[in-house]
C-alpha cells in the first residue's frame, strides 16, 4: 500500500514538473511571436508608404545605353572637365533616333540663356515650360501645351527604365507641379531654373530634385 502511494505521488510530481516546463516554454515563445508579428507589420507599413509616394527613379541608370563621346578620351581628359561642358555639347553623339538627337542639341544650345518668366525664345529668355515648347517646336516642328501643368497632363507617362533623351521630367516644388526639364542622357537634364538664373544642366541624383519628382513624360 505504501509502495502504491509513493508511485502515485511520483506520477503526480512528474506531471506537475512537465506542466511547469511547458508553461515556461510557452512564456518564452510568446515574445518571439510578438516580435515577428511587429516586424511583418512594420514591413507592410513601409511598403504602403512607398506606394503612396508614387513613382521614384532608382540610383541606377535606365536600361538602354544613351550617350557616347564622339572620340575616346583618356582618363586624365575625362577628369579635367565636366561631362556636359560647353566644349563637349556639340561633339556628343547620342545613341537614339534622329528626332531625339535634335531635341538634345536644341536643349543644350539654350544653356546659358537667361531665365525670363513667360519667355520661350533665346532672345526673350526662357521659363521652364517655355524651354520645352521651344525644344519641341524647333527640333520636331511640334506645338505642345504652354504651361507645365498642361504638359504634365497631356504628355504620355513613361516608366523610368524606358527613359530616353528628349523625354521630360516633371517636379513639384510647391503646392502643384510647376517645374519641368528635358532629359539629355547620363542622368542629366536641361532646365530653366528660376528668376535671376540661366538655363543649365542638373543631375537627377540631386536630392532636391529627386525628392520633388512627379513623373517622366513624352510627346514622342
Amino acid at each position: 500500500m505504501k509502495k502504491l502511494s509513493a508511485l502515485l505521488s511520483l506520477i503526480v510530481l512528474t506531471q506537475l514538473i512537465s506542466a511547469c516546463s511547458q508553461g515556461r516554454y510557452t512564456h518564452y515563445q510568446q515574445p518571439q511571436r510578438n516580435q515577428q508579428q511587429a516586424a511583418v507589420q512594420q514591413q507592410s507599413a513601409q511598403q504602403q508608404r512607398a506606394q503612396q509616394q508614387g513613382q521614384r527613379y532608382s540610383q541606377q541608370s535606365p536600361s538602354r545605353r544613351q550617350v557616347q563621346n564622339s572620340a575616346p578620351q583618356s582618363s586624365s581628359q575625362q577628369a579635367s572637365r565636366p561631362q556636359f561642358s560647353q566644349q563637349t555639347q556639340q561633339s556628343a553623339v547620342y545613341d537614339v533616333n534622329p528626332a531625339r538627337n535634335r531635341m538634345v542639341q536644341i536643349a543644350t544650345s539654350a544653356i546659358g540663356t537667361r531665365y525670363k518668366w513667360g519667355g520661350d525664345s533665346p532672345q526673350k529668355g526662357f521659363d521652364c515650360s517655355g524651354l520645352m515648347t521651344y525644344v519641341h517646336k524647333n527640333a520636331l516642328g511640334m506645338n505642345i501645351p504652354r504651361t507645365t501643368a498642361n504638359q504634365r497632363d497631356r504628355s504620355r507617362t513613361i516608366p523610368y527604365q524606358q527613359l530616353q533623351p528628349g523625354d521630360m521630367l516633371f517636379f513639384k516644388t510647391g503646392a502643384r507641379t510647376n517645374h519641368v526639364g528635358v532629359y539629355i542622357g547620363n542622368r542629366k537634364f536641361v532646365h530653366a531654373p528660376s528668376s535671376g538664373k540661366r538655363v543649365t544642366v542638373a543631375s537627377m541624383d540631386n536630392a532636391y530634385w529627386h525628392k520633388r519628382f512627379v513623373k517622366f513624360g513624352s510627346f514622342l
